[in-house]
Formats: structure tokens, C-alpha cells, sequence
């Protein structure tokens, strides 16, 4: 029995020194294997921090982004509604309301003026193609059409021409022009507003005063009306441009 329990505490300390010497052996792999762990590790935890980082750099530039978008938009609200704003005073818009029609004519419609004594060649006429002393001035035309203005008027048509800010009125030939466009005796003008301010502002002023009393060279007036309802088209006008920056 004796015996017996030898032999197995033999073999039992062989197997052990076995089991260290295989061990022992293994340490190495062993080691090597855990430092390539270690490295992947750290390797991996480097990539979640670049892939953080990137992230929250992309959620900053979407950010950024929507507030520029709602800037722009807020700019260009703001900017339509200053072009709103600016319509009507730009007679971009069609207009209505009560107003002043006022009409006259040409006080001898296609006389020619007189001419200057010592002219020779002449026959007691202008030269072709030139509106005559018998024919309304553009000058007197614009001066009631400022005293309109100056009188409240929202928007005024001459002849059905809509005036702009830019509108000129001026003589081209035998024409009076307004805003490019030709008019001819009878002359109408029609201004939107209050009528009884717009006509006593139109015969305060100078030219009023003289159509009023006859004295108006080359008019005659036909006759003023309050009117409860005028339309009046838009302007034509030029739209506005915005400058672009050329990209490079």
C-alpha cells in the first residue's frame, strides 16, 4: 500500500512538473499575444475618438448651415418686404381709388408759334416738326402734374401713362412725351387721392393759377371732377437686379 501511494505522488509530481515546464515554455506566446491585444486596443479607442471628433465637427457644420439658411431666409423676408413697401411709390403695382381727373387742351390745337421777327424764310410759322405757341408746354404739363403730387396724389396718369418716379415728361418734335410715350390734346391727368386737397393744391400753384384764369399759354382748361373710383395700371418699370459675386 505503501508502495502504491509512492508511485502516485511520483506521478503525480511528474505530471506537475510537466504542467510548469509546458507553462513556463508557453510565457512568451503568451505575453506577445496579450501586448498585440493591448495595441488593438488602444488602436480601436484612437478610431472612436477621430470618429467622435469628426462627428460633432459634422454636427457643428449642420448647425451652422441651418442658422445661415434661416438668416438668408430672415435677409430675404426682410428683403421682399422692403421691395413690398417700395411698390407703390415705384408704381409697380396697379392702383385705385377716389382722385382728381383733370382735362385740357390744346389752346389752338396744331397752330404753330409765331416767328421771331427777322427770321427769313419763315411764313409766320414754327419749324416743322416743333410744337407750336397754340400747344400745351411740357414744362406746364410737369408743373401741374408736381402740383398733384405735392397735393397728396398716391399715383397719377397722364394720358393713361402711368408715371413712375423715373417718368419724364418732355418734348420730342411735335410730341409731348411721357415716359417715352407720345400724348396729344385732349390731355387727361388723372391722380389718385383726396380730391378736394388735390384740387386746391393744383390751382395754389403757379401753372394751376394761370390754366384757372386762362393766362396758361397753349392750354385751355376743359374742366376738373371728382371721381369715386380710378384704376390705373402698373408703371413700367425696370425689375431689380441683384450683383452676384462671380465664383473663381
Amino acid at each position: 500500500m505503501r508502495l502504491i501511494m509512492v508511485a502516485l505522488a511520483a506521478a503525480v509530481g511528474l505530471l506537475l512538473a510537466d504542467a510548469a515546464g509546458t507553462w513556463r515554455a508557453g510565457a512568451p506566446a503568451r505575453a506577445h499575444a496579450d501586448a498585440a491585444l493591448a495595441t488593438e486596443r488602444d488602436r480601436r479607442a484612437a478610431d472612436v475618438d477621430t470618429l467622435t471628433g469628426r462627428a460633432r465637427t459634422l454636427r457643428a457644420d449642420v448647425d451652422a448651415a441651418r442658422a445661415a439658411l434661416a438668416l438668408g431666409e430672415g435677409e430675404q423676408r426682410s428683403v421682399t418686404s422692403a421691395l413690398g413697401a417700395l411698390e407703390p411709390a415705384a408704381a409697380a403695382r396697379p392702383a385705385g381709388g377716389p382722385g382728381l381727373r383733370v382735362e385740357l387742351v390744346d389752346a389752338t390745337p396744331g397752330q404753330p408759334a409765331s416767328a421771331s421777327p427777322g427770321q427769313s424764310g419763315q411764313s409766320g410759322g414754327a419749324a416743322s416738326g416743333e410744337r407750336g405757341a397754340g400747344q400745351l408746354a411740357d414744362h406746364d404739363l410737369a408743373d401741374l402734374v408736381n402740383a398733384l403730387w405735392s397735393g397728396g396724389a398716391r399715383a397719377i396718369t397722364v394720358g393713361g401713362v402711368r408715371l413712375s418716379p423715373t417718368s419724364a415728361i418732355r418734348t420730342a418734335g411735335e410730341a409731348i412725351l411721357v415716359g417715352f410715350q407720345p400724348v396729344a390734346s385732349p390731355y387727361r391727368i388723372d391722380a389718385i387721392g383726396d380730391p378736394a386737397r388735390l384740387l386746391t393744391a393744383l390751382f395754389g400753384s403757379g401753372a394751376g393759377r394761370r390754366l384757372a384764369d386762362g393766362h396758361l399759354a397753349g392750354a385751355r382748361l376743359r374742366g376738373t371732377t371728382a371721381m369715386a373710383d380710378l384704376t390705373m395700371p402698373a408703371a413700367r418699370v425696370t425689375p431689380p437686379r441683384l450683383a452676384r459675386r462671380q465664383s473663381q
